[in-house]
């Protein structure tokens, strides 16, 4: 699967979870899940390399899973901390 397609992917599966939780996610959780759609959107119709989409999607990925109280508790756990 090409970075393109897995970013494709991507967008449609924070669409999903976006429509799934319109109505019982916290705003900030909202305003985080719109910010990262937003910022895979740009990168998917930039000029930049494979790589440095890999890494913008990651740390945006990153910034949105912070912001779920549960899941960023489980990295915690998980990275030792």
């Amino acid at each position: 699967m090409s970075n393109a397609e897995s970013l494709k992917k991507l967008l449609v599966l924070l669409e999903e979870v976006k429509a799934a939780t319109r109505d019982t996610a916290e705003p900030g959780v909202s305003e985080a899940l719109d910010e990262a759609i937003g910022e895979l959107q740009r990168l998917q119709d930039s000029d930049e390399s494979s790589e440095a989409i890999k890494l913008k999607a990651l740390e945006c990925l990153g910034r949105f899973f912070q912001s779920l109280p549960g899941i960023a508790r489980l990295l915690e756990l998980l990275s030792g901390n």
